[in-house]
């Protein structure tokens, strides 16, 4: 079975227009805020492994893996972006710029999001100092990383959900002429 978008498309269809509906684009979100808390979950459990530094490239792996997917659901990787029609990707590209979007429509690579996370991090950075005290140290390690990850996962989502809201009024909007006044 071929997993569609908020589009009704499947990720390899070529260049289409964009018929996004406001109810189809809350479906997408509520299935990805769904999957941010199974990452969450994901991080949470790698916390409390008692192997130095394993919880940190989980984590790093698993934020970088869920962008990249929730950025793929919104139809905004790049390579999405460049299979589409030139004034949707214009209005992609400037909605992206308008927003201020951080991981929306870009590759997103561990390094990328561990910078971000240690803008986020003193809590996280809590969290991994404390799992080394026993037992409470690591419920408290494993709150923190599932937390983390739900507040950037959910934060991408938004993003994303405003990057399309945007999408779709640079598109509705009329279009300025060439043509003389009064001609």
């Amino acid at each position: 079975m071929v997993k569609t978008d908020f589009r009704g498309m499947d990720a390899e269809s070529g260049p289409e227009e964009v018929r996004d509906s406001s109810d189809a684009l809350h479906e997408t979100a509520r299935e990805m805020r769904a999957l941010v808390r199974k990452r969450g979950a994901l991080s949470a459990a790698a916390a409390v492994l008692p192997v130095p530094g394993i919880d940190i490239a989980v984590d790093a792996a698993t934020f970088a893996d869920m962008l990249m997917r929730i950025n793929r659901a919104f139809q905004l990787s790049p390579e999405q972006i460049e299979r589409l029609h030139t004034d949707e990707r214009l209005a992609v590209l400037t909605a992206l710029s308008q927003v201020s979007a951080v991981f929306a429509g870009r590759y997103v690579t561990s390094a990328a999001v561990l910078t971000v996370v240690k803008q986020v991090g003193s809590r996280w950075m809590t969290g991994k100092a404390a799992k080394w005290v026993p037992i409470a140290g690591q419920g408290a390690a494993a709150a923190l990383s599932y937390w983390t990850v739900v507040k950037l996962g959910d934060a991408h989502i938004a993003e994303c959900l405003r990057v399309r809201d945007r999408v779709r009024a640079l598109l509705a909007a009329p279009k300025a002429t060439n043509a003389a006044p009064g001609a």
